[in-house]
């Protein structure tokens, strides 16, 4: 059929298609219903670009466990890739990712890449759309992706992948039904009643096509019948390859269907004549899913199982070579061939593990728990450790700790004393990520205490190594450095790099939380981070990372915590390391925060905090930052987070955490005139600050003296290193930092200027509730010439942008690079940059070109 009302559409897409002729790709989704036409657009579309570029088609599998990176896959082989013999020794699919970028990046042809159907993507393969979409300006490529909306739910991980582009890097096209025009004008050239044709089919291209079509007999009742009239009229050899193929979910190839069916051809011309079948590339396969779908729902329960049956053991023979295991599943799942899934999904979960698509590792270790039906527990102990490892990579720690509990009681069955303690180390873990202090040390004591006598091995060393984390988390230095060199002489006595990346990390961050040793201590966090890097240690490689991030900030280091986190996020992103992602997205937002960006820090905090079943570890750094926001800028009740985050906080029993919620209490008493924090919490934290030679306390500090008037002892503050005769109540001290706010409430507290200066900088962040206060007060003490609040130029302008940030904007357009904007401005070179970044935030631009060119569509500046 010709496309009808499409004609804007493949205008849209010729359109975005020119763009990219300077150098600069673009992604283009495209969106409708089953039927709806996408995929014929889409050919349509390429095949008038044949010539003109580079075309490359992919398709995503409807399998019960899809094929990683199908689609990638598809396109590799039809570049005739050197990549494609090498995928299966990849052991991160990075590599992979970057390796297929640079090939394209070689080739001067301009290039339309297509993946099809992307609602039934398996997690690597959106992982590679997210990596792809993120650096598809650096290419001259038209990226087409279609799917159908009414499969993606609201916890469908598309939703995320769109959520985490940048809103610049694509465009959406939704292709809605025909309207009833059209329908009529169809239904007109065969002699059919329009309105009938209509109400059955809605519009819908496919289904307007199938009631029409010469082999339907008048109108059918529904397009079930008009699909069943036309295979109900085939002969019946020809039903049977219909019946054959209506199961396979994928195009079958030709080579397997001679073997099950050798006189196929004859059977099926008239059907690839009408286009019902179709055959390209060595393989079959229903022009249409819903025409698949409705001949297999035709079959009878048994004549299915026969099916699938034949075709499973064409496709075990293909498995001695290492293929197809995917579509074993799938096919064994149907023929009711249990001892076959259980067989093959474990196999097909390590497969994708080592690829780093853990959501998938946990699904087929969960499928073959499911679906296993014996006794034999070394069996199914395997199946539950797999599992709940994979859960914990994946953030779903409520499972994990049911199945490493129930890994644990069969291995005390089987009184198997290493893997008792190994067991509960692992559990020690996963109670630490659910925010339980308690639970954790009672596990890493166990753990122990089981392995203490026994001789040296991997588990002995990983249990003296959690102990030695949990001596870190909670401040013990001494303890942690005692418990991780432990670790560290059986991991280099057995030659074990996991643990001895797990050991040093540890050892690590506790040296680099001396602002003395830092240095030191940074090394070795990075010697650890390469170990586990070299072997694909993926939870070691993100811990690394986190460490170091979240070290980095709490020491107002705020450039290698910025640096670090952003690679950090893209590498877990790609390996579907959830949890570790919304913890260090949180710190993302935590460090916006500090640093003055409150406008990207609050989008930041409500899109973790907005995520179902979200880490206890992420909430409690996220809650604060919101409530904070809220409190200083009156927008809303902020104490109910602040003692939510209390409660979780304490949970914990680790300063790091329960420090920075507890001076959001107080800040909230200085704010309100409200007492809020009892005096035991207080002497709680500063008993826990004198056992801490670490930098978890400044914040604390701070309003510790701001509300009870009360001074601590002098704690080692990274920026009273390089400055040592400022003080936390130094604006100096702040304003080395980079924490604008502080610096201006430190700032107050001098003359009259100093006050003035303080309350235009707590303006520029939108303090309104702070601003009044230090207002209140400069008119209690007669003080004249009070600034106003934001300026009419402020409020004008369509971005909100401040008075700053329209000369910096100004400046920027004059092409000034910071230290020149800085020099012009007379503020820092640090500051210019807090103020750029919340102006591509306002403009959701990506580049100072990009926020030079909004500001001037939107006659902010001329």
């Amino acid at each position: 059929m010709e496309l009808i009302e499409r004609t804007e559409y493949v205008e849209l897409l010729q359109k975005t298609f020119n763009h990219i002729s300077s150098g600069e790709g673009h992604c283009v989704f495209v969106s409708g219903e089953a039927g709806v036409g996408k995929s014929a657009m889409v050919k349509h579309f390429c095949k008038t670009k044949m010539g003109d570029c580079d075309v490359y088609l992919g398709a995503c599998d409807a399998l019960f466990t899809p094929r990683p990176l199908a689609p990638l896959y598809d396109i590799l082989w039809q570049l005739n890739s050197d990549l494609l013999p090498g995928m299966q020794a990849m052991k991160d699919r990075s590599e992979l990712f970057f390796k297929f970028f640079r090939e394209l990046s070689e080739t001067k042809q301009k290039i339309i890449l297509v993946f099809e159907d992307i609602h039934w993507a398996d997690e690597a393969t959106l992982d590679f759309i997210k990596f792809f979409a993120r650096r598809i300006s650096l290419l001259p490529c038209l990226f087409i992706l279609t799917y159908r909306d009414d499969e993606i739910h609201s916890r469908h991980p598309l939703n995320t992948v769109l959520g985490h582009l940048q809103s610049n890097s694509f465009t959406s096209i939704y292709l809605p039904p025909l309207s009833k025009a059209a329908v009529d004008m169809l239904a007109a050239e065969k002699g059919y009643s329009g309105d009938d044709v209509y109400k059955i089919s809605a519009g819908n291209p496919f289904y307007v096509t199938e009631i029409l079509a010469s082999y339907s007999e008048g109108v059918p009742d529904n397009i079930k019948n008009a699909i069943l009239s036309s295979y109900n009229r085939t002969p019946e050899r020809t039903r049977r390859i219909w019946d054959l193929l209506s199961v396979i979910p994928i195009a079958f190839e030709i080579a397997y269907l001679e073997k099950i069916e050798p006189h196929y051809k004859a059977a099926i011309t008239d059907c690839v004549d009408k286009r019902i079948l179709i055959v390209s590339e060595g393989k079959i396969y229903f022009k249409h899913e819903l025409y698949r779908r409705t001949v297999e729902s035709s079959l009878s329960p048994l004549l299915r199982i026969e099916l699938n049956k034949r075709i499973l053991e064409f496709l075990k023979i293909d498995f001695e070579e290492g293929n197809e295991i995917e579509r074993i599943i799938h096919h064994a799942k149907n023929a009711n061939e249990y001892n076959l899934v259980v067989h093959y999904a474990p196999i097909a979960a390590r497969r994708s593990a080592r690829v780093g698509a853990h959501i998938e590792a946990a699904k087929l270790f969960l499928t073959a728990i499911n679906y296993y039906k014996g006794h034999d527990k070394d069996v199914l102990i395997d199946f539950y450790e797999g599992y709940a490892y994979e859960c914990y990579l994946t953030n779903c720690i409520k499972e994990a700790i049911a199945y490493a509990v129930k890994s644990l009681e069969v291995r005390k069955q089987k009184n198997q004393t290493e893997k008792i303690g190994n067991s509960l180390r692992f559990l020690s873990r996963l109670w630490w990520f659910e925010g339980n202090r308690k639970n954790a040390e009672h596990f890493a004591e166990q753990a122990i205490e089981v392995l203490k006598d026994q001789p040296s091995s991997s588990a002995k060393a990983m249990a003296f190594s959690n102990m030695a984390q949990l001596k870190m988390l909670s401040d013990q230095s001494d303890e942690c450095i005692s418990w991780g060199e432990k670790a560290i002489a059986i991991a280099e006595e057995l030659k074990d790099e996991e643990t001895l990346s797990h050991a040093l990390n540890n050892v690590g961050c506790v040296r680099m939380q001396k602002v003395e040793m830092f240095s030191e201590g940074l090394a070795l966090l990075h010697r650890s981070l390469e170990l586990a890097q070299k072997n694909s240690f993926h939870d070691h490689v993100a811990r690394a990372y986190c460490n170091i991030a979240t070290i980095s900030a709490n020491m107002k280091y705020y450039t290698i915590a910025n640096q670090t986190l952003d690679v950090a996020v893209l590498y877990c992103e790609e390996r579907d390391l959830d949890g570790y992602t919304s913890y260090m997205l949180a710190w993302k937002a935590r460090v916006n925060f500090e640093t003055g960006c409150w406008t990207k820090a609050r989008q930041q905090a409500e899109d973790i905090l907005n995520v179902p079943d979200q880490t206890n570890a992420a909430r409690i750094v996220a809650i604060p930052v919101l409530a904070k926001i809220k409190l200083r800028t009156g927008d809303g009740d902020p104490l109910p987070s602040l003692l939510e985050a209390k409660s979780r906080a304490f949970e914990t029993m680790e300063l790091q955490r329960i420090a920075p919620v507890v001076a959001g209490l107080l800040e909230y008493e200085w704010i309100t005139g409200i007492p809020v924090v009892d005096t035991g919490d207080i002497d709680m934290i500063i008993s826990m600050m004198a056992k801490a030679d670490i930098f978890n306390s400044t914040e604390f500090a701070f309003w510790l003296r701001k509300t009870r008037n009360e001074l601590l002892p002098a704690v080692p503050d990274a920026a009273a290193v390089s400055a040592p005769n400022q003080s936390r109540c130094s604006p100096e001290f702040w304003s080395n930092c980079g924490c604008t706010y502080e610096y201006a409430l430190c700032l107050f507290e001098g003359d009259e200027d100093d006050k003035r200066k303080a309350v235009l900088a707590m303006h520029e962040l939108g303090a309104t509730v702070v601003v009044e206060k230090m207002k209140l007060e400069m008119r209690a003490s007669g003080i004249k010439n009070i600034p106003r609040g934001i300026s009419r130029k402020t409020r004008s302008n369509p971005a909100f942008l401040t008075d700053r940030e329209l000369a910096v904007l100004q400046l920027l357009q004059e092409g000034l690079q910071n230290k020149e904007i800085a020099g012009r401005l007379f503020i820092a070179a640090k500051t210019v940059d807090h103020h750029i970044s919340s102006i591509f935030f306002k403009l959701d631009v990506n580049s100072r070109s990009k926020a030079v060119a909004e500001a001037m569509r939107r006659s902010i500046i001329r």
